[in-house]
């Protein structure tokens, strides 16, 4: 079966003339679907076909894969694909926890073994880094980005424990339909910056946005594209499509990326979404839950 599919695939992509990344974003889906229609057996060995074709750059898709074998009770499996999907994509530990596949294992000894071993996991994916300065410049970006959008809230005296606190409580609230705490834990989550700091906090803003996205074009044009500096990137959306420094150089460089079928099609369809809500104030072909289509295909995405 797995032979066969291969071989499909293979004939496909010379006829369709698809890259690695066509196939592996169409298995990623597929997946998903038959997860979703309870054929949890085939989900898992198509999410397996996805994975060994191209490695994903986080946790989600070792974390179905898991949530399949799980279902089906191979949790031998579920703990294979767990623990790769810290050793080979670095997922951090609150997601692992959080995630909701893994919520009815908790208590399970396998489940409790990998929270044990999970430094031990870690630092077999740190190890696996080829460039680590490389890696930590990047992850300083991104960190710069985060802490410089919740300056309002720390100036205004709220934790990110507050904020954390305030999570798990709304949800709770809202499960035992609590009303009052709910719209009290609402205004740490949905924070309103005071008025007097909202000129400082939007300045700041700006001027980190600035400087992130300038040495992220220095670091792209040395190293090439960083998928983990995505959320650098998705910060300038508010002139996506513009004629201006930022999109001359990235729009070019990722379409080549792309083309080379080094990069999935899929990257520009959040841009291109947001850019259509903006103009139309209105989704257009790309909805919550919809699946997707491939640009030159059918138009899809992951």
């Amino acid at each position: 079966m797995k032979y066969s599919i291969l071989l499909l695939l293979v004939f496909s992509f010379y006829s369709n003339a698809q890259t690695k990344y066509d196939i592996h974003d169409e298995l990623l889906f597929d997946a998903y679907d038959q997860k979703e229609s309870g054929n949890c057996e085939l989900a898992l060995q198509t999410y397996r076909s996805a994975i060994e074709l191209i490695k994903p750059s986080s946790g989600r898709s070792y974390f179905l894969a898991a949530e399949c074998a799980i279902k089906i009770g191979k949790m031998e499996v579920a703990d294979e694909w767990i623990r790769m999907g810290v050793t080979q994509a670095g997922a951090p530990l609150s997601y692992l926890r959080e995630f909701d596949g893994f919520q009815n294992v908790q208590n399970e000894t396998f489940y409790k073994t990998i929270i044990a071993d999970y430094n031990i996991l870690r630092r077999q994916y740190f190890s696996s880094i080829e460039n680590i300065d490389l890696y930590n410049e990047v992850e300083q970006l991104t960190f710069r980005d985060q802490f410089v959008r919740k300056t309002g809230m720390y100036l205004d005296g709220i934790s990110e424990q507050d904020y954390q606190e305030a999570g798990d409580g709304f949800s709770k609230a809202r499960e035992e339909k609590d009303t009052i705490k709910g719209k009290e834990f609402k205004k740490i989550l949905f924070h309103q910056t005071a008025a007097k700091y909202n000129e400082t906090t939007t300045d700041l803003m700006q001027k980190v946005d600035s400087l992130n996205i300038a040495r992220l074009m220095e670091i792209t044009a040395e190293h090439g594209w960083q998928s983990r500096a995505w959320i650098i990137l998705w910060h300038q959306r508010g002139t996506y499509g513009e004629d201006n420094y930022v999109w001359n150089y990235f729009k070019p460089v990722i379409d080549e990326e792309i083309a080379v079928g080094t990069m999935s099609r899929s990257f520009w369809d959040t841009f291109d979404q947001f850019k259509e809500i903006m103009e139309t104030g209105t989704f257009g072909t790309i909805q919550l839950g919809e699946r997707p289509k491939i640009r030159g295909k059918t138009e899809e995405k992951n």
